[in-house]
């Protein structure tokens, strides 16, 4: 199996590692060779390869270009063109990493890859079938369906397995088997234990703040404005600001105002560990960060979304009550006094729907049907979905 992927935020690298490991504990998983490929970081050229290195950059800086180019090609005809522009300065390289890993399928993690895959497996008369494992939850870009290049169609819900019909992609096509989330993720036996573990004082309630892979968004000026309700709760938060370390330093210079034995982290691995830990989550709407939530029972305080791509999130987090949506900084002061008032049944409530709209063991089914799609294995496993 060949993976390709993109390093755009973290949540297309997480998917495809959270497949092939979940691959590695089914029947005949172990012995399937698999290849993980960074597409544009391997094949691609200048400027392809320094336009997908802004990704980053253009998320972080305020007011965030992305919005807008996300929306100006968000189109069947301008996904078109884009990933037709985007070809000359891949395609040679990509042709080579194709023939010699000689694939007998390829997986596809990533909305642009999707017609480059295409092409290339047409054009090397390759009988490897495409799989596209789609990463958003609601909101789906036209760039992961147009020309509708894949052979099968990996979806997180519902509502995408709609997105994706209603584009013309037959529904036996398509196959809701959830958003693949790495191991570790699930609620903790014991809260207290938990939160040792993470270094936490286990006889405090815990806010966990995250802001994405990337850091970006309006999270600094909500924390400024909730920092009053932070203390007064006595709330001990934990803040993950991902790899913008100037969040992170201006974080770290307002901590004092979020009360006793605030910590201020940059990129961490171990984010199970604070999820399990935690008692509710602050964050931006990034599929990953919810669905991982979910599988830990943990209630989600949606205070900031990418417009486009993250759209569609609010309205699922809402409908499975597994959190709130406040994206003003007194909405969210109002949360929590809610969350961490003094009826107890009220945060019991959301970790229970939390855990119901949880899919923990997403990337197992779809190691699974991925299984199926091997000439090999085809006869022996049994298809899901």
């Amino acid at each position: 199996m060949l993976f390709l992927f993109s390093d755009t935020g973290g949540g297309h690298r997480t998917a495809a590692e959270a497949i092939d490991s979940a691959l590695r504990r089914l029947p005949g998983g172990a012995v399937v060779r698999t290849e993980m490929v960074d597409a544009f970081a391997a094949c691609g050229v200048f400027p392809l390869r320094e336009a997908i290195r802004s990704y980053g950059v253009a998320l972080k800086v305020q007011p965030s270009p992305y919005p807008a180019l996300y929306h100006l090609s968000n189109g069947r005809t301008r996904a078109r063109i884009v990933t037709e522009l985007g070809k000359p300065f891949i395609r040679g390289n990509f042709r080579q990493l194709l023939e010699r890993v000689d694939p007998s399928l390829v997986v596809s993690v990533h909305p642009l890859l999707n017609e480059l895959a295409r092409d290339t497996i047409d054009a090397t008369g390759s009988r490897a079938p495409l799989v596209t494992v789609i990463t958003d939850l609601v909101t789906i870009h036209h760039a992961w369906t147009t020309n509708i290049p894949a052979n099968q169609y990996v979806v997180a819900s519902a509502e995408a397995a709609r997105v994706c019909t209603s584009r013309g992609i037959p529904a036996e096509r398509v196959h809701n088997l959830g958003l693949p989330i790495r191991d570790g993720f699930s609620p903790p036996a014991d809260k207290r234990a938990a939160k040792e573990l993470a270094g936490l004082d286990p006889g405090r309630r815990v806010l966990l703040i995250m802001s994405g892979g990337e850091g970006g968004g309006k999270l600094s000026g909500i924390l400024r404005r909730i920092a009053g309700s932070l203390r007064a709760l006595k709330l001990q938060v934990v803040a993950i600001c991902g790899r913008n370390d100037a969040l992170r330093e201006r974080l770290e210079a307002m901590a004092p105002r979020f009360g006793a034995g605030a910590r201020i982290l940059g990129f961490v691995d171990n984010v199970a560990d604070y999820m399990r830990a935690a008692d509710a989550l602050l964050s931006k709407a990034g599929p990953g960060t919810i669905v991982e939530a979910a599988a830990c029972g943990l209630p989600i305080i949606v205070c900031d979304y990418i417009s486009g791509q993250e759209a569609g999130n609010l309205g699922y987090v809402e409908a499975r009550g597994a959190g709130v949506v406040a994206l003003e900084a007194r909405d969210v002061s109002v949360t929590l006094r809610r969350m961490f008032g003094a009826d107890p049944s009220v945060m019991a409530e959301y970790r229970r729907s939390a855990l119901e709209s949880a899919r923990p063991h997403a990337a197992e089914d779809i190691a699974r049907f991925l299984l199926t799609m091997l000439p090999e294995t085809a006869k022996n496993v049994t298809p899901v979905g």
